[in-house]
């Protein structure tokens, strides 16, 4: 149902690489900027901080949505367009053999749809148009606010990660204050050592923990309207419309350009 997001991808080692490169055009001494307490210290912080604020299924559930950015969902006009040309199929299967015949006519792919078959199992049960929608409609928001509380907890993620990295900031200057002993020659690299976790906070916030949040939202809003074409694609099968109808109706759904492929006489 996913496919792999080369955008994300490319975006992704576009920031690291940029990043790296800043470093390596400014530096040759490129190992004080790799230190593993410092990063342990951010992100564990980061991760104690979470599990406080939210129970521990809804930090796994985040940690899984951010890895899951480099899929996106199947929401693009050219998806959307081969949903309205399958449901003015099934309005043509559903009308001529029942309730059977559209099972039947279902793809491995379409079968796995959670919410493609909800609203199958919803018109095999008998319901009315207004109960099916209802009961989509229902789903819809349901599964809106799960994922909701995802784009939260890494939101949340976002902001604690540069606070810790201003803890670990205070704590590598407290121990090289402690440690210099008149040794002035030494403030310079210490001063620097304190500073990583200070960055490395920020780059968590910045490059991984916003941006995951945002295409959480991102998907939601789209999946959401995916699923309202979805929802009244079965309610107009649950009323028997013809497959012209159905296809002047669904086209609300897609853009003008992608509207004009879907042709009469494809019906």
């Amino acid at each position: 149902m996913f496919r792999f997001s080369f955008s994300t991808l490319v975006g992704f080692f576009a920031g690291i690489g940029l990043f790296m490169f800043a470093v390596a055009s400014a530096t040759e001494n490129h190992a004080i900027f790799i230190s593993l307490s410092s990063f342990g210290l951010v992100f564990g912080s980061t991760m104690a901080a979470s599990l406080i604020s939210y129970s521990t299924l809804d930090v796994i559930c985040a940690l899984r949505s951010m890895v899951q950015t480099f899929l996106h969902a199947p929401t693009s006009q050219r998806h959307m367009r081969s949903l309205v040309k399958r449901f003015v199929e099934w309005s043509t299967i559903y009308r001529q053999g029942g309730i059977v015949a559209l099972e039947e006519s279902l793809t491995s792919a379409e079968k796995k749809d959670e919410f493609i078959r909800a609203g199958i199992d919803l018109i095999g049960a008998g319901y009315k148009n207004h109960d099916i929608r209802t009961m989509l409609t229902d789903q819809m928001d349901c599964t809106w606010q799960r994922q909701t509380l995802e784009s939260k907890v890494l939101n949340t993620m976002a902001v604690y990660s540069p606070g810790f990295g201003m803890v670990g900031t205070i704590v590598g200057l407290i121990i090289m204050l402690d440690n210099l002993n008149g040794d002035m020659a030494g403030l310079g690299k210490g001063l620097a050592l304190a500073l990583i976790t200070t960055l490395y906070g920020v780059l968590l916030a910045n490059l991984f923990f916003k941006p995951a949040a945002n295409q959480v939202t991102e998907k939601q809003e789209t999946m959401y309207f995916r699923h309202q074409l979805i929802s009244e694609g079965f309610i107009l099968m649950c009323e028997k419309r013809d497959a012209l109808y159905m296809q002047d109706r669904l086209n609300a759904f897609l853009k003008p350009s992608a509207r004009e492929q879907i042709v009469a006489g494809e019906l």
